[in-house]
């Protein structure tokens, strides 16, 4: 997966580029294995700092997620978690349901 890492009027660091994409690319994969791409941007408002964070899984699968927090780890875990639950569910809907079952009479 191609992780994008920037900051708008900030300098990030390695540690910070290194961090998110440990933490970004182990929560999606988790869930999706094929995923193609990833953006995380950060930015400074008002003594707080934004992430906001999408992910392009595969077509028709787009997962956005924005937080603010004051510190920019705790920011990007925060939107993490947003991102997470968003591709949990939507692989919960994507599931068939209408899978068949083995029958007790497969079963040998």
């Amino acid at each position: 997966m191609k992780i994008l890492t920037s900051g708008q009027q900030l300098d990030l660091g390695d540690s910070l580029r290194a961090y998110v994409e440990e933490h970004l690319s182990a929560a999606v994969s988790k869930y999706m294995d094929n995923a193609i791409e990833a953006q995380v941007v950060f930015r400074r408002e008002r003594g707080m700092y934004h992430c906001q964070c999408s992910v392009h899984v595969g077509t028709g699968i787009d997962a956005q997620a924005e937080a603010e927090g004051s510190e920019i780890y705790l920011s990007f875990d925060q939107a993490l978690e947003k991102l997470a639950k968003q591709i949990r569910r939507d692989k919960r809907k994507r599931r068939n349901h209408h899978a068949r079952l083995p029958d007790a009479g497969d079963v040998a």
